[in-house]
């Protein structure tokens, strides 16, 4: 069942329901609802607007409105559909990592809606006194991965105003795109605000293993043929708010 919003909303951008709603009042409400829109989205999705421009992304935000319209009060929860707008874009066809992007850009912006972790230090007491086999490390909620086929994650820091020598990125993004390489990013919130970095390989796996919520034991085992330590790494996704503690399956 359509929510008020919905109705009014498919009054104004067709012909359903048009006839119930004043035209003068319809005309006004659309201007506004897509200036409303366009401003949530530029919010959301900072990159995407500097990757293609004003007049598109306000083209792409006004068709999202219609094919895809908000269904809560809050308009930060609104674009996740935006990233696959985005890849049907023929405009966008020469570009097949702005959707990436995108996708990017709403994991961010989520992160940033997400409270503030808090570690349970307690729990980490757990490492010396179970067995690793029985202990599961919990990541934190904002904790993400998000692999590409395409460098977002350098396309994502050349965007950022505070990065002090972004094109540095572009160039190395420019340099993986000839090379066909992709990357994947760990979306996190540490302190006040999400952070963005590649994943290497080895992280890769570890991270994966502890999402899908395999004991400790099984995700090391991932990392063996590497130069990955856990004593060095764990202090660290401490500090990141990386993680939100350790339970054991057998109290």
């Amino acid at each position: 069942m359509m929510t008020d919003q919905q109705r009014l909303i498919a009054a104004i951008f067709g012909d359903e329901g048009s006839d119930q709603f004043d035209p003068k009042g319809l005309a006004v409400y659309q201007r506004n609802l897509r200036a409303t829109a366009r401003r949530a989205l530029k919010i959301s999705f900072p990159t995407v607007v500097q990757l293609i421009g004003d007049e598109l992304f306000q083209q792409a935000s006004d068709r999202l409105l219609v094919v895809s319209p908000p269904i809560e009060g809050d308009w930060g929860l609104w674009g996740r559909g935006f990233a696959d707008l985005l890849d049907q874009l023929p405009e966008l066809e020469s570009y097949p990592y702005v959707g990436d992007c995108a996708r990017l850009d709403f994991t961010v912006h989520m992160a940033s809606r997400e409270p503030r972790s808090n570690v349970d230090f307690d729990s980490l007491q757990l490492l010396g006194s179970k067995p690793i086999e029985q202990l599961r490390l919990q990541l934190s909620e904002s904790v993400k991965l998000l692999e590409s086929d395409y460098p977002i994650v350098d396309i994502w820091v050349a965007h950022q105003e505070e990065t002090p020598d972004p094109q540095e990125w572009f160039d190395a993004a420019k340099e993986k795109m000839q090379r066909g390489q992709g990357q994947c990013g760990l979306i996190y919130r540490a302190q006040h605000r999400p952070e963005v970095r590649q994943l290497g390989a080895t992280e890769q796996r570890w991270f994966g293993a502890l999402r899908e919520g395999r004991t400790l034991s099984e995700a090391l085992e991932l990392t063996l043929q590497s130069d990955f330590d856990f004593e060095e790494w764990l202090p660290i996704a401490v500090s990141q708010q990386l993680i939100a503690g350790i339970h054991s399956s057998q109290q």
